[in-house]
């Protein structure tokens, strides 16, 4: 689907600084761009299917099965509990039908060309549009045989394709959710959606390669443990303000029970018979009295 991305891409910008040239040129460049991202993004999968001891790995290269290899390596989550191996057969089958749409619709047009005339319209001053219509009853009476082309020129776009293509674009957004996530959980939103607006998945994909995969049910898990324990310094919950541990059991200096008999300290309020000595010295007087001699 990046190849014909990038085609139009090309298309727009040499007809823009050079004017319309020959669509071999679009296909070319669109291709050399296809190529160039695709073998990032085979490279970041097989790197992961790699780490996670994924069978077939070498399947990446292949084009639609690497598709649905994004679903393999992403099964670590999931969507309304459907396994991503599902979700990525689907979008590569989705993929697979555009693909044949698309070539189609290419040679339909090539097969109308002759048959194309160009009106141009000012809708406001200084702004022209140029649109292509197809003389059908021309087609007809002098090539029956090309009424499919016809057909496919003036319906299957905007009928077939565009409407697949919806389809195909919500799949993917459910697969590269569940992978960005599994691969890229901080920033997956970001990636998800600029992998389906821009043709940089590839890129992407390559960029989170080395990342350790997990399910965001975990990572949230460890967020909130995390911030709970920040919270808990932060309050001072988990120190004593009297620099000692309230609730040890050595509070008064006991040895440990395995520790040997012999001078233990006892706990202030077995060190006498008096009843108020913890309130006071043994006398009665008050320990810490500032003004005692």
């Amino acid at each position: 689907m990046e190849f014909f991305e990038y085609s139009s891409y090309a298309q727009a910008i040499v007809e823009q600084f050079n004017g319309a040239a020959d669509a071999w040129l679009y296909f070319l460049i669109g291709g050399l761009c296809f190529a160039i991202i695709y073998v990032f993004r085979s490279v970041g999968l097989f790197v992961i299917a790699k780490r996670e001891g994924i069978k077939h790995k070498w399947m990446v290269f292949i084009p639609f099965f690497s598709t649905y290899y994004i679903g393999v390596c992403g099964q670590k989550n999931r969507f309304l509990n459907i396994d991503t191996r599902i979700v990525g057969t689907i979008a590569a089958v989705l993929e697979f039908m555009l693909v044949g749409l698309y070539i189609l619709d290419i040679v339909a047009a090539a097969a109308v060309q002759p048959y194309i005339s160009y009106t141009t319209e000012e809708l406001v001053p200084g702004f022209q549009v140029t649109t292509p219509m197809l003389d059908v009853t021309s087609l007809l009476a002098i090539d029956p045989g090309l009424s499919w082309a016809g057909w496919c020129y003036n319906y299957l776009d905007v009928y077939i394709i565009s409407w697949l293509n919806f389809v195909y674009m919500l799949v993917m957004v459910v697969l590269l959710n569940c992978f960005f996530q599994t691969y890229s959980t901080r920033r997956y939103f970001l990636f998800t959606i600029t992998s389906v607006l821009f043709p940089v998945q590839g890129i992407l994909i390559f960029a989170v390669r080395n990342n350790k995969g997990m399910s965001y049910a975990e990572y949230m898990r460890r967020m909130q443990e995390q911030m709970y324990r920040q919270y808990r310094s932060q309050q001072g919950f988990d120190q004593n303000p009297y620099n000692q541990n309230p609730y040890s059991r050595n509070q008064y200096g006991n040895p440990p029970e395995d520790a040997p008999r012999g001078n233990t300290q006892e706990p202030p309020h077995t060190k006498t018979d008096d009843p108020f000595a913890e309130f006071g010295g043994q006398d009665g007087s008050d320990p810490f009295d500032e003004f005692k001699n």
